[in-house]
Parts: C-alpha cells; sequence; structure tokens
C-alpha cells in the first residue's frame, strides 16, 4: 500500500525554502492543488492546524474538478476527523478517483462508529454504484472487525474495534460480497439501521457557496 499515493504525493522540484503558505483560508485551499508536492504539503499542514473553520471550505474542495485537490482534501478531513465531514466523504465514497475514495474510507473509519448509520443510509439510496458499494464495505469491515488480520489494518488502524457491531454489519458485507448486491444491499441496510438510535448525521450550519 505504501505506493497507493505515489502520483498525488511527489514533491515538486522546487525548494522547499521558497515555499510560502497562503494568508487565507481560501488561499491554502488553491495551494492543495499546486503541482509541487510541499507546497501541498505545507498548505494541508495549515489547514489541519486551523481545525473547525477549515471544514466547511475543505468539504467545498472535495467537490472540485481536479482530483488532486479532492484527494488533498480528503487528507485533510481525516485529520481533521471532524463529524460534520461524514456526509460529504460518505459521497466520497464514489469518486471517479481510486485514492480519493480510500482516502474517504480511511476518513471515515477515523472519525469513528458514529459515522456507520450514514454508511448504511447511502447503501440504501445509491447501491447501484459499484465504486460506493466497494467504499463502504472497506468502512463497515472495520467496524465490523473483519479486517484485523490484514496487514493494511494492522500497520494503520489501533487494535480495539467495536466487536458489538460485528453482529449487524456482517449481514451487510456479505450481500455486498455477493452477486446482484446492487439489490440486495438495501434490503440488509435497512435492517441494520435499525440497530442504532433514530438520530440525523450532523450537517454543516449553513449551505457552503462555490468561490
Amino acid at each position: 500500500m505504501k505506493h497507493l499515493f505515489d502520483i498525488f504525493g511527489k514533491r515538486g522540484s522546487g525548494s522547499s525554502d521558497a515555499v510560502t503558505c497562503a494568508p487565507s483560508v481560501d488561499g491554502l485551499v488553491q495551494q492543495l492543488g499546486e503541482n509541487d508536492g510541499v507546497t501541498r504539503e505545507r498548505a494541508r499542514r495549515s489547514l489541519v492546524t486551523l481545525g473547525t473553520s477549515a471544514v466547511e471550505p475543505l468539504l467545498m474542495a472535495l467537490k472540485s474538478k481536479k482530483s488532486r485537490v479532492r484527494y488533498e482534501a480528503a487528507m485533510c478531513l481525516r485529520d481533521l476527523s471532524d463529524r460534520r465531514a461524514i456526509d460529504g466523504l460518505v459521497e466520497a465514497l464514489a469518486d471517479r478517483t481510486f485514492e480519493v475514495r480510500w482516502v474517504a474510507a480511511e476518513a471515515l473509519i477515523t472519525i469513528g462508529r458514529a459515522v456507520v448509520p450514514a454508511v448504511l443510509r447511502a447503501l440504501m439510496e445509491d447501491s447501484d454504484s459499484t465504486w460506493l458499494r466497494d467504499g463502504c464495505r472497506h468502512v463497515l469491515s472495520h467496524f465490523a472487525g473483519l479486517d484485523l488480520r490484514a496487514a493494511y489494518h494492522i500497520e494503520h488502524h489501533p487494535a480495539w474495534v467495536d466487536f458489538d457491531l460485528r453482529d449487524v454489519l456482517s449481514p451487510v458485507i456479505t450481500a455486498l460480497e455477493q452477486p446482484g448486491a446492487a439489490s440486495r444491499v438495501p434490503v440488509v441496510a435497512v435492517k441494520a439501521l435499525e440497530f442504532f438510535p433514530a438520530y440525523p448525521t450532523p450537517r454543516l450550519d449553513k449551505p457552503v457557496m462555490p468561490h
């Protein structure tokens, strides 16, 4: 997995000493699309340091036409681990770029158990998307404790897992792995959702308008 993000993670040839961070959140988000890897890395770190004030602009960046920007935005949201990003990250599980889908899944796992209802609802609403189903399986497998022996899991995730979710989520994961998943999954997702209290996924306080 260490070469997974080589295309997005390459550093530019310029000197890192010449790199300066933009003075505003919007400027930092724009720098996520720079060709120079050092610039992108410093912008990403600065956005994460800003904390909650960066969440809304990053969710907007997650819809950028540029895959590099979407990838970097997902990386920031992974490090911020803010529940307000759940809906946007679940949507990104269907991104056309694999690296973006993978980081979105990792970001959801980092946020924790609270993401599971949103993932199940996505399967109920958009089970025709192969990319979304694969991303949801990635996330749900973690919380069901089904990837504990996977080398990547051991290296990147804590040893604990919500074992009480194993029985709830295992039927969903099984359906995701079988033929006819598009029609099977919504049915079992509805059943699994009954395990969770009825509360809305946290949303942003106000809509984000494109610049």
